[in-house]
């Protein structure tokens, strides 16, 4: 038979620690990262679907 099972303890993360302001300010600059990508993204793939037409 298997022994007790124990509960883990919470771990505390660094994002538990932030304020609110600065949990925003990440995610805000979090989005920006990915908008920025998904343009650059964009822009490779419309190059390199006009560098492979036939």
């Amino acid at each position: 038979m298997a022994g007790p099972v124990r509960r883990r303890a919470r771990v505390t993360r660094a994002w538990d620690e932030l304020s609110a302001t600065d949990r925003q300010v990440l995610l805000q600059a979090a989005r920006e990262r990915r908008r920025l990508q998904a343009e650059r993204d964009a822009r490779e793939t419309a190059l390199w679907a006009v560098r492979h037409q036939r």
